[in-house]
């Protein structure tokens, strides 16, 4: 059955993963940690970031899981916080990310769109902050759907967000490619049942992480006009 919608990953799949996160991760610990660098060393193992290389390490919570899960990890180290005075931290932090597109993602998805294929963005991160950094590129109406953690439909790699995006425009999962650069995205697309599995390399991941789960893998979402041909 031919594609007729394609749910997009936002970081490290439409955006460069390292450009944005790092930085992040480094304001959200030194916050934290309040100067306490024994701390911010602590904080950051326990997420999978090393501030000496200022990157995420294989298997990080901050590339796999959610914004919640994150927290509540922060939190468990910080008796004197709360999930939500570590969540307000994070929030707080949100508008100091610099995005770096992949590609020309307008000129992307308005082709994609002209071919009459739904787009959905699923993420786990914010939705607050996946619509914030869509607008910034102009695509946000572009996307006929937009989930983050905190929208309701579960967190990937589980297959709620996409089995969502699915229900909001009337597609069937055979009708539904994924696209991510990670196990999660790539994960929820194997529990979703969808049709095509596509990864990228925009993310920490490399071929060997990731090739187990997709179909197909790019350099990037450019070459996804190739693939469908």
């Amino acid at each position: 059955m031919a594609i007729k919608g394609m749910v997009f990953d936002k970081d490290g799949t439409l955006f460069h993963y390292g450009a944005t996160w790092t930085i992040w991760c480094d304001l959200v610990l030194e916050d934290l940690s309040n100067g306490d660098q024994e701390k911010k060393r602590e904080l950051a193992a326990a997420v999978g970031f090393d501030p000496d290389s200022n990157s995420f390490l294989s298997g990080s919570l901050i590339v796999n899981a959610s914004a919640g899960e994150i927290n509540h990890v922060w939190a468990s180290l910080l008796p004197e916080l709360t999930e939500e005075d570590v969540d307000a931290v994070a929030v707080k932090h949100l508008g100091s990310l610099p995005s770096v597109p992949v590609c020309d993602l307008k000129s992307l998805f308005a082709d994609l769109r002209a071919q009459g294929i739904k787009l959905g963005l699923v993420t786990n991160d914010y939705e607050e902050g996946a619509h914030q950094q869509l607008n910034q590129e102009g695509i946000a109406d572009l996307f006929d759907f937009i989930s983050g953690f905190d929208s309701g439909h579960g967190v990937k790699p589980a297959a709620g967000p996409l089995l969502a995006f699915g229900a909001a425009t009337g597609l069937s999962m055979d009708q539904v490619a994924m696209v991510g650069d990670s196990t999660h995205d790539l994960g929820a697309g194997r529990a979703a049942k969808v049709a095509m599995n596509i990864g990228v390399l925009t993310g920490p991941a490399d071929t060997d992480d990731i090739a187990h789960l997709a179909d197909v893998v790019l350099q990037d979402i450019s070459g996804i006009a190739a693939v469908l041909g």
